[in-house]
């Protein structure tokens, strides 16, 4: 029985539209920021200098309550609509991956669906989980799982047969062009396989300069 029940991940909001409806979605998004979501002028301004041309930005203010603390989020203009490109903390502290999303939920149901009904927009939110088979192909995903189920979790790729199966992942993986990164790795590796933290980030080192390795040799050879 395949074990997989993914990584709880960061979600991503995007509010697809014509270009040219973007205006109006702003002008909506602002309305609708009565409380305890607010309008951060202040925060554009500052935010804009940094802009590219024809780049917009919206931000907002959250009061503390209901359980979420207080936040900033930012909106940033994209080809197809905007983009929520961030969610932090007013006060010190980190929000963590429940807490972000949560915060995202609240202002989707807010001001971020209203608006888009209001001026024709969708609502693209992500899913809170990922699986192996968000980042890879089904073959490469049989090949890491093959490698973490019969490999010694004390001691990683060392042993040959180890690092057999270690090595068919990792041309696998760089063979479909695998989007899973070190960081999605040894989270799927501790949270889901059980694996020690310390082999996990060594392993992760590996996939890291193997994937590297093999583009390279490619490029060489091209």
């Amino acid at each position: 029985m395949v074990r997989d029940d993914g990584l709880e991940v960061f979600q991503d909001l995007l509010l697809r539209g014509a270009a040219e409806g973007r205006p109006q979605l702003r002008k909506a998004l602002i309305e609708l920021a009565v409380g305890p979501w607010w309008h951060a002028a202040n925060d554009e301004n500052v935010l804009s200098e940094h802009a590219g041309p024809g780049e917009e930005i919206i931000a907002f203010h959250r009061d503390p309550g209901d359980g979420l603390k207080a936040v900033g989020l930012v909106l940033w203009s994209e080809p197809e609509g905007f983009k929520v490109t961030n969610i932090v903390p007013r006060d010190v502290g980190e929000l963590g991956i429940a807490n972000y999303n949560w915060l995202l939920q609240d202002f989707i149901e807010r001001l971020a669906r209203p608006a888009a009904a209001r001026t024709g927009f969708s609502v693209e939110v992500t899913a809170a989980r990922q699986r192996l088979k968000d980042w890879m192909s089904s073959e490469a995903a049989d090949a890491l799982r093959r490698f973490s189920a019969a490999a010694n979790k004390s001691t990683g790729s060392s042993h040959p047969l180890d690092r057999r199966r270690w090595l068919a992942f990792l041309m696998s993986a760089h063979r479909d062009a695998t989007a899973l990164d070190a960081e999605q790795l040894v989270r799927w590796l501790t949270e889901v396989e059980g694996w020690p933290g310390n082999v996990a980030h060594r392993l992760a080192v590996e996939y890291e300069f193997g994937r590297e390795l093999l583009t390279t040799y490619d490029q060489f050879r091209s």
